[in-house]
């Protein structure tokens, strides 16, 4: 298949412009295995008759670019950066990208299937500084912004001229699904009395667990059923209320499945099941035991829903093809047979995946994948590249508030200073005792 050029933009060498245009811009944080191209597609050269098809239907504005290129490279066409377009100075970049911008709202509009490959859909890709930022700004008007910007932070402004251009175009319900609509998806994998030594960093005692979601609840934070969660990302003009996160559980140990059996219809919980382990002792649940088919089916009518783990417990991507296979699509035939009425989830084993295994996911028949990335998911992450956050047992309020609000780990800073108040506690207990 003959290869494609895509161009970008530049600054004159030297300039300011020119070494912020100079490599990646833009969108890289918090980037999922797929997403928007690393840099602005201001054109596409290639065969016509190619870039005709794969033009088919959008409307020609300041995205189609870029909106042709995502749909060449979905097709394996082979895609390579070529020479960039020359701009003159910085209000032009800033008139392109905020062009861009407000052209993807109506790309979107033609081809809703593009949003999780475009920039307009990279809302959420963001640390919740840029995030915050960027409702500060546009609410007060990013123009300000950009006459005053200096120059190291060029970078942020022009993020901002991009997103003034998708609020200047997008209707009411367009902006809330682009920029305001998302969940935050919690994981954890224990939940039980007693404790689990030397696994302390995997169990959440019940009664913290029991505190956590009364702070929750009383925060106005409210559940996500995974029914709605798949509408979401299926429905082209579907927006979720404020605060809304998914409990999620890897493993199914007998203890979580019980704890959550009771809160099933409060929480509408999932648990992923390793289908080839049920009611077994596997080597990585360290002397626990995964529920049997008898306590996931009462789980389930509880409210809850079963997921699949895979059938072991592989490290997916250095599977071979028949193993994947095997893994994937094996592990959702023992749902379907056991549980009819269980949803095509799938959280990949250790976090791990690659293009291949999401590729195989989606064959399989999965409708959502979870990894163990932290980040709050909106409309235009794939819905094949979930994130999560991890609930610890030794999570506070104040952090278990953080990880609902911002969907992160907490800030480095933050977790150093809590680490160091823990171990001076656990200093301080033996010698009190005594």
């Amino acid at each position: 298949m003959p290869a494609v050029v895509l161009h970008s933009v530049a600054g004159a060498p030297g300039t300011s412009l020119g070494r912020l245009l100079d490599g990646p811009f833009g969108h890289e944080l918090l980037r999922p295995l797929i997403g928007a191209l690393p840099r602005p597609v201001a054109r596409v050269t290639g065969p016509g008759a190619l870039l005709r098809d794969a033009a088919q239907g959008l409307p020609q504005n300041a995205a189609t670019a870029e909106a042709v290129a995502i749909r060449l490279r979905r097709a394996g066409v082979d895609l390579t950066w070529g020479e960039s377009d020359l701009l003159p100075d910085w209000a032009s970049f800033v008139r392109f990208t905020h062009a861009r911008g407000a052209a993807s709202v109506e790309l979107v509009r033609a081809d809703p299937s593009l949003l999780t490959e475009l920039q307009v859909g990279t809302f959420f890709y963001a640390y919740w500084r840029r995030r915050l930022l960027r409702r500060f700004a546009l609410r007060f008007g990013s123009a300000w912004f950009a006459e005053r910007a200096p120059a190291f932070a060029r970078r942020v402004v022009a993020d901002l001229a991009f997103w003034a251009g998708v609020r200047s175009a997008a209707a009411p319900q367009e902006w809330e699904r682009f920029a305001l609509s998302s969940y935050v998806v919690f994981y954890c994998h224990r939940i039980g009395s007693g404790g689990w030594p030397a696994q302390e960093n995997m169990n959440l005692e019940l009664r913290r667990f029991e505190r956590l979601l009364g702070l929750l609840h009383a925060l106005g934070f409210r559940p996500l059923a995974p029914a709605e969660l798949l509408a979401f990302h299926r429905d082209a003009q579907a927006t979720l209320p404020r605060r809304s996160f998914v409990l999620t559980a890897d493993d199914a140990l007998r203890d979580t499945v019980a704890a959550l059996t009771d809160r099933g219809g409060d929480l509408s919980p999932v648990v992923f099941v390793n289908t080839g382990v049920v009611g077994e002792r596997p080597w990585w649940a360290f002397g626990k035991s995964v529920a049997d088919w008898g306590e996931l089916g009462a789980f389930e009518r509880a409210g809850g829903a079963v997921g699949s783990h895979c059938r072991g417990h592989p490290q997916l991507p250095s599977l071979d093809p028949s193993s994947l296979q095997d893994e994937l699509a094996g592990s959702l035939a023992d749902l379907r047979q056991r549980l009819p009425d269980s949803l095509p989830l799938l959280a990949y084993p250790h976090g791990l995946h690659d293009e291949r295994v999401r590729s195989t996911a989606r064959t399989a028949g999965y409708a959502a994948a979870f990894t163990t990335e932290p980040g709050r998911n909106g409309a235009g992450i794939d819905p094949h590249c979930l994130r999560r956050v991890e609930l610890k047992n030794w999570d506070g309020l104040a952090a278990t508030v953080w990880k609902a609000a911002a969907g992160e780990l907490l800030p480095w800073r933050w977790e150093r200073l809590r680490r160091r108040a823990r171990r001076v506690a656990e200093e301080r207990a033996p010698a009190e005792s005594a």
